[in-house]
């Protein structure tokens, strides 16, 4: 069975591929994910669940064929959960400033979410992933990825994700986790699965 990621993010193809690279190929794989470089229309709304389901439903419009679409945000305990699904947006326009956002006192802890949205063309499902850690006082590391890679400092490390580098960033990722979560739900005899690189 093929299987379609939807995503105009080569870095979100790029970490999902080494994902599937550390679980092994096989030769009779059940499904093969096919990345597919579109660029799916986000709506903009304060919650992740609706953005997802919008993205879904728009992949599967486009490619009329089971179709899998990734989004994520930063959410901040001390801005009531801002900037949330809206955080590319933010970055976009504010950069490494969003970390002057928390003032001397707020709480600086935060929460990395991802959901997956799996869209069959009768239904969308849903496969969530999160990472608690805080929020960096100034951002370090590789601005290169994710866009909020340099701010977010997951629990157990004292790096933040744009220090990590993609394989340290692999044992903590909230999108891998909804991956696993997919997986492990749709599959749950342990499909094996291969990556197919387009």
């Amino acid at each position: 069975m093929k299987l379609y990621f939807v995503t105009s993010s080569e870095n979100k193809i790029d970490e999902v591929a080494a994902y599937f690279a550390g679980k092994g190929e096989a030769d009779n794989a059940r499904l093969t994910f096919c990345p597919v470089r579109h660029d799916v229309q986000e709506i903009m709304h304060p919650e992740l669940e609706a953005v997802v389901r919008s993205k879904a439903l728009e992949a599967y419009k486009y490619l009329r064929q089971p179709c899998v679409v990734e989004h994520g945000g930063l959410f901040f305990e001390g801005l009531r959960e801002l900037p949330g699904p809206l955080g590319k947006i933010i970055w976009n326009a504010v950069g490494e400033r969003m970390c002057a956002f928390l003032r001397e006192g707020d709480s600086r802890q935060a929460v990395a979410r991802a959901i997956l949205g799996y869209c069959d063309g009768k239904q969308i499902t849903l496969y969530r992933g999160e990472t608690r850690g805080e929020v960096a006082r100034v951002a370090r590391g590789d601005y290169n990825r994710h866009n909020w890679d340099p701010i977010f400092i997951p629990e157990g490390s004292d790096m933040t994700y744009g220090e990590m580098g993609a394989e340290g960033k692999q044992l903590t990722s909230p999108m891998l986790r909804a991956w696993e979560s997919f997986l492990t739900t749709e599959f749950p005899t342990g499909a094996t699965a291969t990556w197919k690189r387009a």
